[in-house]
This record gives C-alpha cells, structure tokens and sequence, in this order.
C-alpha cells in the first residue's frame, strides 16, 4: 500500500517503518498460504473441471466416430475360394471378377465426417474453456471478497 504520508517527525517516520514491515510480513504469509492453498486444490479443480470434460469429450468423439464410420467399417466374412481359370474359345484367360475388394470412401466422404466431428467438437472445447475461465472468475471473487471483508 503505497501512501502518501507526510512524514514530519522522526516518531512518525519510525512507525510508518514498522508499519511497511508488518505489511510486507503480513504479505508474505498471505502468499504462504495461498500457495498451500493451490497445492491442496489443484488436483481437485484439474480433475473436476479438465480432466472430467476433457475426458467425457473424448469418449463422446470416440463414440460420434464409432457411429459415423459404423456402416462402413462392418465388413463382410471374407470366404475364400480357390482360383478357377476358365479359358474362352479365343484362348484367353478369364481371371475371374476385377472387383473383389469394396470400393474406398471417397474424399468428399473423408472431408464431411471431419466437417461433422468439427462441428462436435468445438462447442465442446467452448465448454471446456468457458468452465474453465468461470472457475477463475469465481475464485477471483472469493479472493476479492476475503480481502474487502479483512480491511
């Protein structure tokens, strides 16, 4: 606290000394504490309010992709044949049908389930953030609160 006292005896200048000191004591205990008081809070406010949401948006994706990709991911028993090559009158080979794996997804495919998941996944790392910064206000108002109920 920094004032602007003016100091006109020695007496005066001796207790403003004492004063700064029992101030700057006082600060460095209040930082003391509130270091003590980080320490024993911080495991609970990670898990409460980032590792909880970070870990139920994970498993919501998890899940989202799962559903997006379900149809196209449950693959059909492969049975295999031994290979027949049937000869035609001409004399050529016939080797059998060209198509024997299922066509790829294409990239407008790939591009819109990326397009889907964003838009997923931005309102929840929005909530994320905005838990976050409210629990820094919260705490900043307690912090205010404590200090105007102190002086």
């Amino acid at each position: 606290m920094i004032r602007k006292s003016k100091i006109t005896s020695l007496d005066e200048l001796r207790r403003r000394k004492k004063e700064i000191r029992m101030e700057a004591e006082l600060a460095k205990r209040e930082f003391a504490h509130s270091i003590g008081t980080t320490k024993g809070n911080a495991g609970k406010f990670l898990l409460k309010n980032v590792a909880l949401p970070a870990g139920g948006a994970l498993v919501g994706i998890l899940a989202l992709v799962n559903l997006a990709s379900g149809s196209a991911s449950k693959k059909m028993p492969v049975v295999k044949e031994t290979r027949v090559i049937h000869e035609y009158p001409d004399g050529k080979p016939y080797r059998g049908d060209k198509r024997a794996h299922p066509p790829k997804r294409s990239r407008v495919k790939r591009l819109t389930t990326i397009i889907g998941l964003g838009r997923v996944l931005v309102p929840i790392v929005q909530a994320v953030i905005g838990t976050i910064n409210s629990q820094k206000a919260k705490e900043a108002a307690q912090r205010a609160k404590r200090a105007a109920v102190r002086k």
